[in-house]
C-alpha cells in the first residue's frame, strides 16, 4: 500500500483532529464546559496556554529581538501576570518587518522549507486604515478561528439544519472565511456564500433567501439595511417573512443602540454583535442576553491600555485592546496592540451563566482619531447623531482638511450625511445634526447633505465589498503618510 501514500504536505494530515477537540472544544461542549467555568479555572487554562506560547515567542526572530531590546529575559515572565514585562508592537511594526524582510517579514517565523511542508493560508486586513497587510494562518490557527466564531453563533442559537446567508466575498478578507467555515466544518449549518452586492446583487440576494429559507445572517450593519429596503421596493415584501433566528454582524460604537433597534425592527429577530480582527477571529460576542461582549477567553488573552502610556487600565476605562492568541505559532501573536478602542466590563457572571469577561462596545480605532480646536473626536462617534433621524439613510463620512483661518492653518471637518430620497423636506435637519454632533463630539462640524446613494464609491457603501469607510482625511502630513 506504500505506492498509495502521498508524500504531499495535505492539510488534513496537519492536524490532530482529536487533541484539537481535546483543547479546543467543539460548540454544544464548549457551551457546556469551558463557557461555564469558574473565573480561577479559566485562569488556569489561559496561564497554561501562556506559558507554552512564550516559548514560541522567544524561537520567534521578531519577538526575540524586541524583548531583548525592552530589557526581558527568558526567566522574567513566569505567568499571565507578567505580561505587561512585554512590550506591545503594532501594526505599523509588523509593515516594517514585511517590507524589510518580503514577503512575509521575520515575524512569521518562516522560511522556505516551513512554507513547503505547510498548508498555510494567506488573510490580510481590511486595509480600511492603509495597505491591507498579509498574514500567514497556519491549520490549526485556521480551523480554531472558525472553531470560535461556531461557537458564538451556538450560543446565540445556531443549530443543525438552519441555513446561514453570508453576503460577504470569501476573498483575502478573514471574516467571510471564518463564517463559512464555522457553519459548514463546525455546525452542520448551511452556508449560502452568495458575496457581496457586487458579487450577488442585493435583489438576487434576497430571491436567494427566499428559495433556499435563509434563517441566519451574518454581515456588515449597512448592508443588512440595505437589504430591507431592496426586498421591499423591489419584490414588494417584508424581510420580516424569513423568518431570521439572528443577525450576525459588527455594530460598533452602538452605544445609545439606535443601530441594533433599527435592525431588529426591520428583520424582527436579535441582533447580536462581535467582535474580531483577521489576526485573532472571534475576539469578543454576545450572548441572548445581548448584556456585552463575552471574550472568546480560552483562545485570545485581551487587554486594554491607556492610548497614550501604555499602561493597563481599570475595568471601565476606555483604552486600546492588546490581544494575546493562544493558538496561533506562525506567527505568534503575542501583546498586539490592535489599536481598537474598548472598554472592558466589572468581572461578574453574566446572566446566561457564563463568567467569561465582556467588553461593551467596540468604539473605533485610536489611530482614525482627529484632533480639532484641542478635542480628540472619532469619526464612528457621529453614529448616534446620524441615526437620531429617520430623514438619513444612516451614512456618513467625515473629511477632514486643513484650512487658513486668519492666517494660520486650522484642521476642520465635514460630515456628508446622505437623505432619503422618499423625505419630503430637509427643513432643519442641517441644523439638528450639527447640534447633535457638536454635543456628542464635544466640537462643531460642518453638516453637508447630500442625496442618498451618492457616498456609496467614497465611503465604501451601498452594498461594496468591504467596511464602510467613515474618514477621508485630506491632510498634508496625513497624506504624506505619517500619523
Amino acid at each position: 500500500m506504500d505506492e498509495l501514500r502521498s508524500e504531499l504536505p495535505l492539510y488534513r494530515n496537519a492536524i490532530d483532529w482529536e487533541a484539537h477537540a481535546r483543547d479546543y472544544r467543539m460548540p454544544d461542549v464548549f457551551a457546556k464546559t469551558v463557557y461555564l467555568w469558574p473565573r480561577e479555572r479559566i485562569r488556569e487554562l489561559q496561564n497554561e496556554r501562556f506559558l507554552k506560547l512564550m516559548e514560541v515567542g522567544w524561537r520567534n526572530p521578531f519577538y526575540r529581538e524586541r524583548w531583548t531590546a525592552a530589557g526581558v529575559q527568558p526567566g522574567d515572565v513566569k505567568s499571565l501576570d507578567d505580561i505587561v514585562k512585554l512590550p506591545t508592537y503594532t501594526s505599523d511594526d509588523v509593515k516594517d518587518s514585511l517590507q524589510n524582510n518580503p514577503p512575509y517579514g521575520d515575524f512569521h517565523g518562516v522560511d522556505a522549507t516551513a512554507m513547503a511542508r505547510t498548508p498555510f493560508k494567506l488573510q490580510t486586513s481590511g486595509g480600511t486604515t492603509g495597505t491591507p497587510r498579509g498574514t500567514l494562518i497556519e491549520p490549526l490557527a485556521w480551523e480554531t478561528q472558525a472553531l470560535s466564531g461556531a461557537r458564538a453563533m451556538y450560543i446565540q442559537g445556531a443549530r443543525p439544519g438552519d441555513v446561514m446567508q453570508i453576503p460577504m466575498t470569501c476573498s483575502l478578507a478573514n471574516a467571510p472565511w471564518l463564517a463559512y467555515k464555522a457553519c459548514h466544518d463546525y455546525l452542520g449549518v448551511l452556508p449560502l456564500t452568495t458575496g457581496s452586492g457586487i458579487v450577488t446583487s442585493s435583489r438576487q440576494q434576497l430571491e436567494i433567501a427566499f428559495l433556499y429559507g435563509a434563517n441566519l445572517w451574518t454581515s456588515f450593519p449597512e448592508y443588512l439595511v440595505r437589504l430591507t429596503e431592496v426586498c421591499r421596493e423591489e419584490l414588494g415584501r417584508d424581510v420580516r417573512e424569513l423568518k431570521t433566528k439572528f443577525l450576525r454582524t459588527y455594530l460598533g460604537p452602538d452605544i445609545e443602540g439606535t443601530l441594533r433597534r433599527d435592525l431588529e425592527e426591520r428583520w424582527g429577530c436579535p441582533v447580536y454583535d462581535t467582535y474580531g480582527t483577521h489576526e485573532i477571529g472571534t475576539g469578543g460576542f454576545e450572548c441572548p442576553h445581548q448584556n456585552g461582549l463575552h471574550l472568546m477567553e480560552d483562545c485570545v488573552y485581551l487587554e486594554v491600555v491607556d492610548v497614550d502610556t501604555g499602561k493597563p487600565v481599570a475595568a471601565g476605562e476606555r483604552g486600546n485592546l492588546v490581544a494575546t492568541v493562544f493558538f496561533r505559532t506562525r506567527p505568534p501573536v503575542i501583546r498586539y496592540n490592535l489599536r481598537d478602542l474598548a472598554r472592558l466590563m466589572k468581572e461578574e457572571r453574566c446572566d446566561c451563566g457564563s463568567h467569561f469577561r465582556r467588553m461593551d462596545h467596540f468604539l473605533g480605532r485610536s489611530d482614525a482619531m482627529v484632533k480639532l480646536r484641542g478635542v480628540n473626536l472619532y469619526p464612528m462617534g457621529c453614529l448616534a447623531a446620524i441615526k437620531s433621524d429617520e430623514r438619513t439613510t444612516g451614512e456618513w463620512v467625515c473629511i477632514v482638511d486643513r484650512v487658513e483661518a486668519g492666517g494660520a492653518p486650522r484642521d476642520e471637518m465635514e460630515v456628508r450625511v446622505e437623505v432619503r430620497r422618499s423625505v419630503a423636506t430637509r427643513a432643519g435637519l442641517q441644523g439638528k445634526l450639527e447640534r447633535r454632533l457638536k454635543d456628542d463630539l464635544g466640537v462643531s462640524v460642518q453638516v453637508t447633505l447630500v442625496d442618498e446613494g451618492s457616498l456609496d464609491e467614497l465611503a465604501n457603501t451601498g452594498g461594496r465589498e468591504g467596511k464602510a469607510r467613515r474618514l477621508i482625511d485630506k491632510r498634508p502630513a496625513f497624506q504624506a503618510g505619517k500619523t
